[in-house]
């Protein structure tokens, strides 16, 4: 490995990219894209991507001052990376949301009303798009929230009128740009549990928490970051634009609709590069199983992948050992496989594991779980399989708590997830009292000023010899009898009772407020409805084995669960739709 690029003088992203474009790499393709084929469509090196940016600032200086909102798009090619980092280069607070156009030609959809929802609660002053074209197409539509200007990356001026090309019109970066304190973006959060909230992501949280992943992982200037994520989201943002420019990598990015349409157009890549960081969440290494047939896994040599993140949604152990079986004709090592655990409130990632070293898997009692208690199972029918997801990064405290009593818990005992770290962002944008509750944690008899301010995750868990395990989201709980179960363990039970279920997506839920009894919503690609009756039958039967509760069982068509754009299971969503007969149901069964 070379040494890693330290750029010592960055203390945000902006002067990150003028050391890049300032240094003997400057003129070195850094950012490449690829189109829906997995051919290059846009490369720029640091000093092209400079030029580009500067131009985008200019023309946001007509439009607001720094500390104003501006909406950047998921845009195509590498037109995001430049209107993202124009935003800050010009002192303004990137909101990043998904591609304008969708909400546009979809105007009644949630991604449409999300839209909405995030422009009244921000109030930005203007919307970027790629091209002029597009700027006038989007001020037109009546659906979509005012916006003071309409700014085109391509070539950039208020409500996309002509303007300066990219070389044209130099500024100096805002002092806001070269502020470690000033707020970068907004990142709105997925809205597992809850309506989506501005996370205020400061300069300093970006740099400090992918500097902790470069370090975790070893990434330098050798390395080259492959992601297809969305940049509207925490992971996609942070590892396919901040760490490589914070660590001196480069980086090939696709559109998320081009992994999910061919996941081979990722692995073509990966096989690409000498020295490969790519992450995903859990679902996608489970596609690529799916989707590659088992005679062209062979034609792929793997072996420079040196790092697969799996974050961003629960790690489950039967991903990592059927990915690691279904890729080892094509190179891929099981130790590659790297899970972290992190969430948007702490920038991004909080605990990950070390790369090239096996990933622990332990079977724990489901009876002493739901006691709050992680007892190593005495066999494989009594016990859950849990997925190590590594110790914390550089300056990273973590602590386990009594979320009633605020007090830490000892190892092997399920709390509540704190964290203190330098990626702890400032609050949500507007919301004092949710902040103060949930970004300004103290421990119970800990209130000296000196103490720790933590962030209350929300998520479950507990340390086993050092090594995270996350057990599942605090308002996720199932209470039944007084005990408490996590969703994730009787979504797995439902999915292992019959081949229809293998390998498909779940989400279970309490019923009612009177008996406590679960519902269980399963995906298939099953059609024959005999199947489908013994597969519900089946699931419902072995889940009120494992519970003390009246259980119902539905099956409904692949990719109609519910997710966040994380593809987290949206469990609230899938209860109000199966509520209101939303979800299309092809078969059900209830112990009732």
């Amino acid at each position: 490995m070379n040494v890693p690029n330290e750029l010592p003088g960055a203390a945000t992203l902006v002067e990150a990219l003028l050391e890049r474009a300032s240094g003997p790499g400057g003129s070195a393709p850094m950012f490449t894209a690829l189109g829906a084929g997995g051919e290059v469509i846009a490369r720029l090196t640091p000093v092209e991507l400079l030029g580009r940016v500067r131009a985008v600032a200019a023309a946001l200086g007509g439009a607001g001052r720094p500390g104003d909102r501006v909406i950047v798009p998921a845009l195509p090619g590498l037109d995001f990376h430049v209107g993202f980092l124009g935003c800050l280069y010009a002192g303004m607070i990137a909101v990043p949301v998904p591609a304008v156009r969708a909400a546009v030609r979809r105007s009644t959809t949630t991604r449409a009303e999300r839209l909405e929802s995030i422009c009244r609660d921000c109030e930005p002053v203007a919307v970027l798009v790629s091209t002029g074209a597009e700027a006038e197409a989007a001020r037109s539509a009546p659906d979509l929230p005012p916006a003071v200007a309409w700014i085109a990356v391509d070539r950039p001026a208020v409500a996309g009128g002509p303007g300066p090309g990219p070389g044209a019109d130099a500024p100096a970066p805002a002092p806001a740009a070269l502020d470690p304190t000033a707020t970068a973006l907004l990142q709105y959060t997925s809205g597992s549990t809850g309506d989506p909230r501005g996370v205020v992501v400061g300069q300093g949280n970006l740099v400090a928490n992918q500097r902790a992943m470069r370090d975790r992982c070893d990434i330098d200037a050798g390395t080259t970051v492959v992601s297809w994520l969305p940049f509207f989201h925490d992971m996609g943002l942070c590892t396919g634009v901040v760490l490589p420019l914070v660590s001196g990598a480069t980086a090939v990015t696709m559109e998320p609709a081009t992994f999910v349409r061919d996941p081979r157009v990722w692995l073509r890549a990966i096989e690409a590069e000498d020295d490969v960081f790519a992450a995903a969440p859990d679902f996608a290494y489970d596609l690529c199983v799916q989707r590659v047939r088992e005679e062209e896994r062979a034609r792929f040599d793997l072996s420079t992948w040196r790092v697969a993140a799996n974050g961003s949604e629960p790690v489950r152990a039967t991903t990592l050992r059927r990915f690691a079986e279904a890729f080892r004709p094509a190179f891929f090592r099981a130790e590659v496989m790297t899970p972290g655990y992190g969430l948007a409130e702490c920038t991004l990632i909080v605990t990950m594991g070390r790369p090239l070293y096996e990933t622990p898997v332990v079977p724990y009692e489901r009876d002493a779980l739901a006691e709050g208690k992680a007892v190593p199972a005495a066999s494989p029918e009594t016990g859950v399989e849990l997925v190590g997801c590594g110790r914390t990064v550089a300056d990273t405290r973590l602590r386990i708590v009594d979320p009633q009593t605020r007090r830490p818990m000892a190892d092997r005992v399920v709390g509540e997830i704190w964290v203190d770290a330098p990626g702890n962002c400032g609050g949500y944008w507007g919301r004092e009292k949710d902040s103060d509750e949930v970004f300004g944690a103290r421990l119970e008899g800990d209130g000296s000023e000196a103490a720790g301010r933590y962030v209350r995750t929300g998520d479950l868990g507990f340390i086993d010899e050092g090594e995270l395990f996350v057990t599942g989201r605090l308002k996720d709980v199932l209470i039944i009898a007084g005990e408490n179960y996590f969703p994730q363990d009787v979504e797995a039970v439902a999915v292992a009772a019959h081949s229809a279920f293998a390998h498909q997506r779940a989400a279970a839920w309490p019923m009612d407020e009177d008996d406590r009894g679960v519902a269980v919503i399963v995906e298939t690609a099953e059609r024959d409805p005999a199947v489908l009756g013994a597969a519900v039958r089946a699931a419902g039967i072995a889940v009120a084995r494992a519970l003390p509760a009246p259980v119902s069982v539905y099956a409904v068509a692949r990719n109609k669960v519910p997710r966040t754009t994380s593809g987290k299971i949206r469990r609230r969503a899938c209860a109000q739709q199966v509520g209101r007969g939303a979800l299309p149901l092809l078969a059900q069964w209830s112990s009732r």
